[in-house]
């Protein structure tokens, strides 16, 4: 993207969903794009958001990736931003969206400001929970904030296996037509990032969920083997 375009990114889940943690990569991602969003000419927004106020880390690196961050946790009291340009939110991302875009945080009234109405595209990365609410909110909550015409991308995190390219078929994910309500198939793992309002989360929920024992076994299995090593006093959670 080399266009003077604003972009806004919300991160992160806020709500438990099937799929294993994987924020520190989600993480990650999230700034390296932000870094090369802004070395291209864009202005980012990024929406950080945290179930506990502990699992921050990485602050510089997500600073480096936004001209405005909203720091945003379920736990409270929150967290301090440590630029003058940043804001903090107790709640989750539809809500601190929602509070952005009316200017209760003050963010866009600095002069590093970005308003959400001037937001082109939406790229969201996090739980399927979290970019289903964000796939449904903009269509009513935050409608009124946002550009008629914006795009929205989600980096969808489908089961996979084989990683070479639609030959296992297990990240098969399917897409409706928001207009026709016409079903297709598409394979994850050739693109993560899919049009948000085709993305069929249900189904994507369905799948994850299709993992949960086998998961839940490995963590059991590796928590017995680390209290047995010594490694670990107590059961984990």
């Amino acid at each position: 993207m080399k266009d003077n375009k604003p972009v806004k990114s919300p991160p992160m889940q806020t709500e438990s969903s099937p799929e294993k943690n994987n924020s520190g990569l989600n993480r990650e991602i999230q700034a390296k794009i932000g870094q090369q969003l802004r070395a291209a000419g864009s202005r980012v927004v990024y929406f950080a958001g945290y179930k506990k106020i502990i699992d921050r880390y990485k602050v510089e690196e997500i600073e480096k990736a936004a001209d405005v961050v909203v720091w945003v946790c379920d736990e409270a009291p929150g967290f301090t931003p440590g630029r003058v340009q940043d804001s903090a939110f107790v709640g989750n991302i539809v809500e601190a969206m929602a509070a952005y875009g009316r200017g209760d945080l003050g963010s866009d009234l600095s002069d590093a400001g970005i308003p959400l109405s001037s937001v082109d595209r939406l790229i969201v990365i996090g739980s399927d929970g979290m970019m289903r609410a964000v796939q449904q909110a903009r269509h009513s909550v935050l409608r009124p904030y946002l550009k008629p015409d914006h795009q929205a991308i989600g980096s969808i995190n489908s089961p996979m296996q084989c990683m070479m390219k639609e030959i296992c078929a297990q990240c098969l994910q399917v897409h409706r037509d928001p207009a026709s309500g016409v079903e297709s198939v598409v394979f994850s793992c050739f693109n993560q990032d899919q049009d948000l309002d085709r993305v069929d989360f249900g189904n994507l929920r369905a799948r994850l969920g299709q993992n949960g024992v086998q998961e839940k076994l490995t963590r059991l299995w590796i928590d017995r083997s680390l209290r047995q090593l010594g490694l670990r006093q107590t059961a984990a959670e």
